[in-house]
């Protein structure tokens, strides 16, 4: 699961071809009904035996997050209520030290991860207790291309 930003592709940051991920994208990579539907789906259906959350490098969604947290800003149409579950994750990290954007942008990707792991469906829970499953956070480098896995089980 990843931002749906063009300049994300996990086909091509992972040497994969057609047929061989299972990529559910939106911005922000947050876990909504369908994005937790479609998860569910690969690893129930498909036997998927890893499930990547990645955030990205300069990632809109959650600049957007951090100027709702930082100037009040608000968003026109639908954008609010898409952004509105990454602002715990700006808020946990605005007086960390560092760019709060890459900060909040690991944040947001651990706390999907933690949904993931402890507080979903058992669809997804008894593959990770049986070890069949592992749910693990990155963050892609847009300047190097580098791909850090940070958040592992």
């Amino acid at each position: 699961m990843t931002c749906s930003d063009s300049r994300v592709p996990p086909e091509l940051l992972f040497g994969r071809g057609l047929g061989e991920l299972f990529v559910i994208r939106n911005a922000g990579n947050t876990v909504d009904t369908v994005a937790l539907g479609s998860i569910e789906y690969a690893v129930a259906v498909l036997n998927v035996p890893l499930v990547v959350v990645m955030g990205h490098e300069s990632c809109g969604a959650v600049k957007a997050a951090t100027e709702v947290v930082t100037d009040n800003a608000t968003f026109p149409g639908s954008i609010g209520p898409m952004i509105e579950p990454i602002i715990p994750a700006v808020l946990s990290v605005r007086d960390k030290e560092g760019d709060l954007l890459d900060n909040s942008v690991r944040a947001n990707v651990s706390r999907v991860v933690r949904q993931l792991r402890q507080h979903t469906d058992p669809i997804l829970l008894e593959p990770q207790q049986a070890g069949k499953l592992k749910v693990v956070g990155a963050y892609y480098d847009l300047d190097d291309g580098r791909v850090d896995f940070f958040d592992r089980p």
